[in-house]
């Protein structure tokens, strides 16, 4: 007797499981990044726009400017005050909280103004 209680038990657990195993089975959204640049007052400002992913909570933003490290951010604005006129090269890209990229990048070429 013991044994059949034990059994139904099992499957009634296992049963009460299966609709529960199709839930969360939605796939998240991967995320997006949009990279535009501007010259204000003397300054490069860098914006950066995600989707499906916050700077932060998620992670944070790698810039890179001409292939060189520039900035760490968990935020969504970068400003580098009195920067030299010429072409710049404008790498962005999303990094976890260990500092790996997760895939997502862009680059851009802004030219700032004398």
């Amino acid at each position: 007797m013991r044994r059949w209680g034990l059994a139904a038990l099992l499957a009634a657990a296992m049963l009460a499981a299966l609709p529960l195993a199709g839930c969360g089975g939605r796939e998240t959204a991967e995320p997006t990044l949009s990279v535009t640049a501007s010259q204000e007052d003397g300054a490069l400002v860098v914006r950066v726009k995600t989707e499906n992913w916050q700077p932060g909570k998620d992670g944070h933003v790698h810039i890179y400017l001409n292939d060189g490290p520039e900035a760490m951010v968990y935020g969504y604005t970068y400003r580098v005050p009195d920067i030299e006129p010429g072409l710049y090269k404008i790498h962005v890209e999303l990094a976890d909280h260990r500092h790996e990229p997760i895939g997502v990048s862009q680059t851009i070429y802004f030219e700032v103004q004398p």
